[in-house]
C-alpha cells in the first residue's frame, strides 16, 4: 500500500511538472496575473484594449491569485499546476475519510480514485492543468460529499452547507449546474421536502451574495457579455454526430472501472429506492455523474471544446465507486460484498497504473525550464518590446507588467459572431514590435492575427530554436 501510495506521488509530480510544457496553463494563470496588474478579464462588446478574457466567472481566478507571488513563469505555473491538484485532492480525501474511519478501506479507495483520474485524460487534465473546472470541482465534491457518511443522518445544517457549496461550484463553471438536479432528486428520495427547501434556500443566498461581489467588481454588462453571449454563441463541430458516438464509445470505455463496481454492488445491496439511498450515500455523487452527461455531450461537440468537459462525468464516477468500495470494504457486509469490493478495487487500480509517468520524472526536473514561457520571458529581458507574444502573455506581464491580445481569446470573441474591429485589435498590440513569435506546436487560431501576419514572413531567430517567427516583409531577409 506505501508502495502504491509512493508511485502516485511521484506520478502526480512528474505530471506537475510538465505543466510549464502546456501552452493553455500560461495563458489561463495570466489571467490572474493580469488581475494583480489592473487589467480586466470581461472587456465589453465594443470596448478597445486587450481581449485576454474567459467565459467563466472571475471566482476562479481569484482562487488563483494565491500562486501569483511566484515571478519566474516556470514556478508559477507549477504552483498553478500544483493548486489545482490540491483543488481536486483535498475535498476528494476529506469526502472519504468523512465515510468512513478504516484506514485499510480509505487508503484503498483513496488510491482506486487518484490512479484513475491521473490517469484517465479527462480528469487527468482537471486533476494537472490550470483551469476553473478544478475550483468547480472542488466545491461540488463538497456539496456532494456531505452526506457522504452513511452512519449519520442528513441534517438540515449539512444541506444548507451543500446548497452553498452548490452555488459557489456554479459560480467558478456555469455547466456544472446538473448537479443542483441530482442533488435535488437525492435529498427529496432519502431526506425528504423539508431539508430540501433548506437546500434551496443556501442555494439562492449563496448565489444571489456570489452574484453581488462579482457585479460589485466586474461591470455588469461586460461580464454577461462574456460569460453569456459569448458561450453561448458557439458553434457545433463538423460531423458532430459522428464525434458523438465516438466520444460515448471513449468516455465508457473509461468510465467501466467505476461503472463496473456500482452496478455490482448496487445488485448486491439492493433494498428499495429509499433504504437504498439512505444507506449508500455514494449515489448522491453517481447521480452527479448522469445529470452532467448531457451538457458533456453538448460541450464536446461545440467548438473550442478539450477532453476536459468529459472528466466531469468521470470524475463524479470515480468518486461515487471509490465510496462504494470503501463503504463496503469498512462495513459489516457480507463476504460476497467485500470481496466484490476487493476485487474492483484491485482491478481499478491495475488497469490505471502508469508507470511510464513516474519514470520520466528525472528528465522533466532536468529539463525544468526548457519550456516556451521561460524562453518568451528571456527574450523580452534581452529585447523589450520588440517581439509581440500572441500565446504567452506571460512574458510582458512579469517583465513590465503589460499585457496584450492573447490569440485563444480573440479566436473565443470570431466563434461566437463578435470579431474585433481594426481598431480594437490595434489597440491590444505593443506599440511597436518588430517581430510575432508563436511557440512550437502552435499556431496563429484567429482570423485577425493571421490577417496580421500576411504582412511578415517567416524567419528564423537563434534565441527562439522551434519557435515560429514572423518579421515585416522587408527586414526577414536580413534575420534569416
Amino acid at each position: 500500500m506505501a508502495a502504491l501510495a509512493l508511485l502516485l506521488i511521484v506520478q502526480a509530480a512528474a505530471d506537475v511538472l510538465n505543466a510549464p510544457s502546456f501552452v493553455w496553463n500560461e495563458i489561463r494563470v495570466a489571467r490572474s496575473a493580469a488581475l494583480v496588474h489592473g487589467y480586466s478579464l470581461y472587456l465589453d462588446k465594443d470596448a478597445p484594449g486587450p481581449v485576454i478574457g474567459t467565459l467563466h466567472t472571475p471566482v476562479s481566478h481569484w482562487i488563483y491569485l494565491a500562486v501569483t507571488v511566484f515571478h519566474d513563469p516556470t514556478y508559477l505555473i507549477i504552483a498553478g499546476s500544483l493548486l489545482t491538484l490540491l483543488l481536486v485532492f483535498v475535498p476528494l480525501t476529506w469526502v472519504l475519510h468523512h465515510a468512513s474511519r478504516d484506514g485499510l478501506a480509505w487508503a484503498v479507495a483513496f488510491l482506486f480514485c487518484g490512479f484513475l483520474i491521473l490517469q484517465t485524460p479527462g480528469t487527468f487534465h482537471i486533476a494537472t492543468m490550470i483551469h476553473t473546472d478544478a475550483a468547480a470541482l472542488a466545491f461540488a465534491t463538497l456539496a456532494c460529499g456531505i452526506f457522504a457518511n452513511p452512519r449519520r443522518p442528513i441534517t438540515l445544517a449539512q444541506a444548507r452547507i451543500a446548497g452553498a457549496a452548490c452555488a459557489m461550484a456554479v459560480g467558478c463553471k456555469q455547466t456544472i449546474a446538473p448537479i443542483v438536479l441530482a442533488l435535488t432528486l437525492y435529498l427529496v428520495v432519502s431526506a425528504g421536502l423539508r431539508t430540501l427547501a433548506h437546500f434551496a434556500a443556501a442555494l439562492a443566498a449563496a448565489g444571489t451574495v456570489l452574484l453581488a461581489i462579482i457585479f460589485a467588481l466586474v461591470p455588469a454588462r461586460a461580464f454577461l457579455f462574456n460569460t453569456v453571449t459569448l458561450a453561448a454563441h458557439r458553434p457545433l463541430k463538423p460531423g458532430y454526430l459522428e464525434l458523438l458516438v465516438r466520444s460515448f464509445r471513449e468516455g465508457k470505455l473509461d468510465a467501466l472501472p467505476a461503472i463496473f463496481p456500482i452496478v455490482l454492488l448496487t445488485v448486491c445491496a439492493w433494498n428499495g429506492w429509499r433504504q437504498f439511498a439512505r444507506d449508500n450515500r455514494w449515489l448522491v455523487l453517481a447521480l452527479a455523474a448522469i445529470s452532467l452527461i448531457p451538457v458533456t455531450f453538448k460541450a464536446i461537440i461545440t467548438v473550442g471544446s478539450d477532453v476536459n468537459h468529459m472528466g466531469f462525468v468521470h470524475y463524479f464516477f470515480f468518486a461515487a465507486a471509490g465510496l462504494a468500495i470503501e463503504q463496503y470494504l469498512a462495513g459489516p457486509g457480507n463476504s460476497l460484498v467485500r470481496a466484490i469490493a476487493w476485487t474492483c478495487a484491485i482491478l481499478g487500480i491495475l488497469v490505471s497504473i502508469a508507470p511510464g509517468a513516474a519514470l520520466s520524472l528525472p528528465s522533466r526536473l532536468r529539463h525544468l525550464r526548457d519550456n516556451p514561457p521561460e524562453a518568451a520571458l528571456n527574450y523580452e529581458l534581452r529585447h523589450p518590446d520588440t517581439a509581440y507574444f500572441p500565446l504567452n502573455p506571460l512574458a510582458t506581464l512579469l517583465s513590465t507588467g503589460k499585457v496584450y491580445h492573447v490569440d485563444y481569446s480573440i479566436y473565443d470573441r470570431e466563434l461566437a459572431g463578435y470579431p474585433l474591429t481594426q481598431r480594437q485589435f490595434n489597440s491590444g498590440l505593443p506599440a511597436r514590435f518588430e517581430m510575432v513569435a508563436i511557440p512550437p506546436g502552435e499556431i496563429a487560431e484567429s482570423t485577425a492575427l493571421r490577417m496580421l501576419l500576411k504582412a511578415y514572413l517567416p524567419a528564423a531567430d537563434p534565441e527562439l530554436p522551434g519557435w515560429t517567427v514572423y518579421r515585416p516583409r522587408l527586414s526577414a531577409g536580413s534575420a534569416n
